[in-house]
């Protein structure tokens, strides 16, 4: 790819694409092997499972100070140097030999997994505007598939090899993309000329100015939370006394859930034909079916598997409609219009992964569902109440 004539070849975005899903992949390899981690550590698996909440917060920090960056730095650059930095905490997690490093490690994952965010955000700036949402979705089909493949890696390399291997691999891919991403990447002129500190003022002055972004913000947040509500506690009800699944059986529930990252690209051609408000809402309805087939049937294998399918769907195509909007409105500010959407999505993924935890402690998995459900409602409500935000952003633009 030449820098004067940044064309997004089919090989660039394979590449974009394989990018974003083993970078953000590693902050979800944790989920399926709570147990096998707690008895390795000496934890118990319930406490393990509070880390998807530190790693999540620690991504949420990541997307509000580091992905920012993209707009202030060559991209060329920034983006190999935070895979190489990746890689490095996936080693520290592996070797770690008690919890406190194995949490401290498992922060810095989360923090520099961002560099996905900002892959995604490079692909939106050069992509061709009548394209730019099947694109993105392209993209974003592969880090979906890296979040929901993470889980069947994990669970399958741990059944064989152990939970220490799973990320010993994980550092291995990421430092390799890390040498061969770099002549895929067009340099782009600076879009902020000021320095670091302006570069985060600017992102409240962004928030303030841009309704579509704060109203797509909103929705991420709660779609996210959703989706982690569901998967933080799925390997400890998968793994209760009475369905009883191996690591290498919950891994699998990975595979299905994969099939739902087909939303992302059909999501993003409706966007591209200006439907994202019908996608946003029949996605919603999706999620709160998925969570009332859960509560009726917390213990029906085949009924588990046809909500995640639901779930995956819908909150896989719902974040590609948000993209749409928030990608439309320019490119000078792009890396961080994607701090402030993925910081409130994330933020909503952790608030999702904290509560649903405490909730299957205390009160059993249909507390769990019963809080998805209430979620999934308020996503509908918002949705009504935002309207079609895209039709909206065109008359303010007239």
């Amino acid at each position: 790819m030449r820098e004067e004539d940044p064309i997004l070849t089919n090989r660039a975005l394979y590449i974009f694409s394989v990018t974003c899903g083993a970078s953000v992949a590693s902050t979800y390899y944790l989920q399926p092997i709570f147990p096998s981690v707690g008895r390795s550590l000496h934890i118990l698996p319930a406490t393990v499972s509070l880390v998807s909440t530190v790693l999540q917060l620690a991504y949420a920090l990541g997307l509000l100070l580091v992905v920012p960056l993209g707009d202030l730095f060559d991209r060329r650059k920034l983006i190999p140097f935070l895979l190489g930095l990746s890689s490095l905490s996936l080693l520290g997690v592996a070797l770690s030999p008690n919890f406190g490093l194995f949490l401290f490690f498992c922060a810095l994952v989360g923090v520099t997994s961002v560099v996905a965010q900002i892959t995604v955000g490079f692909v939106a700036t050069i992509a061709e505007p009548a394209r730019r949402g099947a694109q993105v979705g392209t993209v974003m089909s592969g880090l979906l598939m890296g979040i929901l493949l993470a889980r069947t890696i994990s669970g399958t390399i741990d059944q064989f090899f152990g939970w220490r291997a799973i990320f010993v691999m994980g550092a291995i891919a990421v430092g390799a993309l890390a040498l061969v991403i770099a002549p895929n990447i067009a340099t782009l002129p600076r879009s902020h000329q000021g320095g670091y500190g302006s570069l985060l003022g600017s992102l409240l002055v962004t928030f303030k100015a841009e309704p579509v972004v704060r109203q797509a913000s909103l929705l991420g947040l709660l779609q996210f939370m959703a989706f982690s509500i569901f998967w933080n506690t799925s390997s400890l009800q998968l793994s209760s006394e009475k369905l009883h699944l191996s690591p290498f059986d919950i891994g699998l529930f990975g595979l299905i859930g994969a099939a739902g990252a087909t939303a992302a690209r059909i999501s993003g051609k409706l966007a591209d034909q200006g439907r994202q408000f019908a996608v946003s809402l029949f996605c919603a309805a999706l999620i709160v079916v998925a969570f009332g087939l859960l509560y009726l049937f917390e213990y029906n294998l085949v009924v588990i598997v046809i909500a995640v399918l639901l779930l995956d769907f819908g909150v896989q195509g719902a974040h590609i409609a948000n993209q749409s909007v928030i990608y439309a409105i320019g490119q000078q500010a792009r890396s961080r219009i994607t701090s402030i959407y993925m910081t409130s999505y994330f933020f909503g993924g952790a608030i999702g992964s904290f509560l649903s935890t405490l909730f299957f402690r205390q009160y059993g998995y249909r507390s769990v569902a019963i809080y998805g459900f209430a979620v999934g409602l308020t996503i509908v409500f918002v949705r009504f109440i935002i309207g079609d935000v895209q039709k909206r952003y065109r008359l303010l633009q007239k």
